[in-house]
């Protein structure tokens, strides 16, 4: 039975050609950009009025998982000319469930309290710190449509990364250019938060060279999975995730995400399909009902919504770190991969769940 199993699962992607993802003039417009010196710009009254917004909303919206997640599908229904959006939603939901399994039956038992407290912290952090680096980007593109006007010399008042200004400007002036910002888009958060967040010692001990989190990696337990209607069946693609820690990886698994996502039209009318129909809560069972339950009394594995597993967590305010100081090292990045074939992730993922949970579990489930 195993070797049958083993059998059946996907492999990985095979390397496709890649696409680059500007023109020789639009790289060197914006070589041109970044290395200008920073522009000091006071906020007018009436600016200042449109900062404290933008603050206020997104702070309202960053209160948990559930709240980010929706908010970033949200924002794609209205623009859905942002790409980032929808990726932003769908890794958000995955964001969810990792948290919710450390308070799930199959994965709770083999963690104590305070290990399962600290990679809530470490996972909490990352999805908070996101939101709050990206969401006031989102709404200031949102008010500069509605001023008929760029306005993203104001992004420094978020302290948002110097990269990303010439890059919303370049957009704004050509909207067709979806792929290039969302893939700036996934650069800046990932550096954003291995300079804000997966450089911090305590997190660096705790968490990323931690047993718990090694095993994981080296089990394959770690999948950002998709979900998506089809007919009347929900299917489940996705890919591995290996070695978290290391930014490039990050940047590679965000692009191939996208791809997955945006060039394959069964995935992309299909998960939003997926989205519109299942509010994110957090459990697994807004996707596999017929495995996880966000019932405790129930036979099927145990999976908590958020509200349930973890109360808000109140974040310490920061002044983050401006991480772009070398522009070799993000030219690199600004390609993809002309395609990622769909795989049918619902066997690995059944299949890890095999190993966390023990055969008898599952066995009474499908068997």
């Amino acid at each position: 039975m195993f070797g049958k199993w083993f059998s059946e699962l996907v492999s990985k992607p095979k390397n496709s050609p890649k696409l680059k993802l500007w023109s020789t003039g639009d790289e060197d417009h914006l070589i041109k950009e970044w290395t200008k010196p920073p522009i000091n710009h006071s906020p007018s009254m009436k600016e200042q009025d449109l900062l404290t917004k933008i603050l206020s909303k997104t702070a309202s919206l960053n209160r948990n998982n559930v709240t980010r997640t929706q908010a970033y599908l949200n924002f794609y229904l209205k623009h859905p000319e942002v790409h980032w959006s929808l990726l932003a939603h769908m890794v958000s939901r995955n964001g969810g469930w990792n948290m919710t399994d450390l308070k799930a039956s199959h994965i709770s038992t083999l963690l104590s309290y305070e290990k399962a407290s600290i990679l809530f912290r470490f996972l909490e952090k990352a999805n908070y710190l996101i939101f709050q680096d990206a969401y006031p980007q989102l709404l200031l593109y949102e008010e500069s449509k509605k001023a008929g006007r760029p306005l993203f010399y104001l992004l420094s008042e978020f302290h948002v990364s110097f990269f990303m200004s010439p890059i919303w400007t370049l957009f704004w002036k050509n909207n067709s250019m979806k792929e290039l910002l969302t893939i700036s888009l996934i650069i800046n958060e990932q550096n954003f938060i291995e300079s804000n967040l997966l450089q911090n010692p305590y997190f660096q001990q705790k968490v990323l060279s931690s047993l718990t989190y090694q095993l994981q990696e080296k089990l394959g337990f770690t999948l950002v999975l998709f979900p998506y209607r089809k007919g009347s069946n929900t299917l489940l693609t996705g890919l591995g995730v290996q070695q978290f820690s290391k930014l490039p990886n990050r940047i590679e698994i965000g692009k191939k995400l996208y791809v997955l996502l945006f060039k394959n039209e069964d995935v992309l009318q299909g998960a939003l399909r997926f989205c519109k129909e299942n509010s994110h809560t957090g459990s697994r069972e807004d996707y596999l009902p017929s495995v996880f339950s966000a019932d405790s009394t129930s036979r099927k594995i145990y999976s908590p919504t958020i509200e349930k597993a973890w109360t808000d967590f109140d974040h310490s305010s920061i002044v983050p770190v401006d991480w772009f100081k070398d522009i070799q090292e993000v030219i690199k990045f600004f390609y993809l991969p002309s395609t990622i074939v769909p795989a049918d992730m619902e066997k690995t993922h059944l299949y890890n769940l095999m190993k966390l949970t023990g055969i008898s579990e599952l066995h009474g489930i499908f068997f």
